[in-house]
């Protein structure tokens, strides 16, 4: 769940490892409980998780697609944004 914003938390200096969102300090501050309820102690992290986000093809900036780097243990290719309201 929380891996779709991974990218946004970590520019914020939290860290996502599965299931959990840690804080700089290492302390738990978003989860997943074993009942499948989502809690949270950060307002900042709820507001961004409760975004609706898609994950798409990341384009450079003459649109053409983004190749994955094989070397690196994240996915270049793909990136999330924002869904527009309808």
């Amino acid at each position: 769940m929380f891996t779709d914003y991974k990218k946004v938390l970590e520019k914020s200096h939290y860290s996502v490892i599965e299931n959990t969102v840690y804080s700089p300090q290492g302390q738990p501050i978003a989860g997943v409980d074993a009942y499948g309820q989502v809690w949270y102690k950060d307002l900042f992290v709820e507001e961004v998780c409760k975004q609706e986000v898609e994950v798409v093809r990341a384009r450079d900036s003459k649109g053409h697609y983004i190749a994955d780097d094989p070397n690196t243990p994240e996915n270049e290719a793909w990136t999330t944004k924002k869904k527009k309201k309808k």
